[in-house]
């Protein structure tokens, strides 16, 4: 009876390891995501396209360590962080100086969108008052027309 709950639990254990590998080649995908390859590619970890690349295969083999020894996505990140510094971090942290980077590019569209309705507002007053029919005193030219016109038209 022992033996055959032994053979038993070994193959269970043998039909769930590649479902259990293949969750933490996923969290790795996943968590690879966070990271830049160190190598100067620029590139997240799990997308480095460099043959043999000699950055991304110990990086991602030290993130699968991490994950294998338990630790947690927030721990993860933070020891890769302290060990590479704030580079390696796909995107900035949004606190202290880093949250201009996060700040930043709304900040710039709306002013630029400020910008476009003061000098929309404003182009569109000039031209409004500089457009034919606008007030513009006609009097002074109303006599030169009708002397103009008594010289080509015949009084009858």
């Amino acid at each position: 009876m022992k033996l055959r709950f032994s053979r038993l639990a070994l193959l269970l254990l043998l039909a769930t390891t590649p479902f259990s590998l293949a969750a933490d080649r996923e969290r790795v995908k996943e968590l690879g995501q966070r990271f830049i390859c160190i190598c100067g590619c620029n590139q997240l970890l799990t997308g480095c396209n460099h043959i043999n690349c000699p950055s991304s295969g110990p990086m991602l083999a030290e993130l699968a360590d991490q994950i294998d020894q338990g630790k947690g996505d927030e721990s993860i990140v933070s020891y890769f962080a302290q060990k590479y510094g704030l580079t390696v971090l796909s995107s900035p942290p949004a606190s202290g100086f880093n949250l201009t980077a996060w700040i930043m590019p709304f900040a710039a569209l709306a002013i630029g969108a400020i910008l476009v309705v003061y000098f929309a507002r404003r182009f569109r007053a000039r031209w409004a008052a500089t457009a034919p029919g606008a007030d513009v005193d006609t009097t002074k030219y109303q006599g030169r027309v009708e002397e103009e016109l008594k010289k080509y038209i015949p009084e009858d």
